[in-house]
């Protein structure tokens, strides 16, 4: 499944109130360790393993500050993984091996 960016508080509220659980990756584009790991979750994203378990969005943290502050968002990059509206894990700055953890593990929790 793509990553799906997420531009507004609207389309942040209807994904995090999902009963599969979603994994936000917060980004900037000025960001280097941001480039860096973007495109692992990406390719994370396609993975069978997480198809139709695990919904993965975006947010660029300089489009979309209103979601930034809901999600109560600090150091990029963040991953931030929600559920039914609750917020589940995150992980700041992660190792490829940590973000996969970070999405295997709300994965396997599956609906509420």
């Amino acid at each position: 499944m793509p990553v799906t960016p997420l531009t507004s508080l609207d389309e942040f509220e209807r994904a995090i109130a999902q009963e599969r659980p979603v994994v936000i990756c917060f980004c900037a584009t000025w960001a280097n360790l941001c480039r860096t790991i973007a495109p692992v979750f990406e390719r994370l994203s396609e993975l069978p393993e997480f198809s139709g378990t695990v919904g993965f969005h975006s947010v660029d943290v300089d489009e979309a500050y209103d979601v930034v502050q809901k999600a109560g968002v600090g150091p990029v990059p963040a991953f931030v993984a929600f559920r039914g509206g609750s917020r589940l894990a995150e992980t700041v700055a992660p190792s490829p091996e940590a973000l996969r953890e970070l999405i295997g593990g709300v994965g396997a929790m599956g609906p509420s």
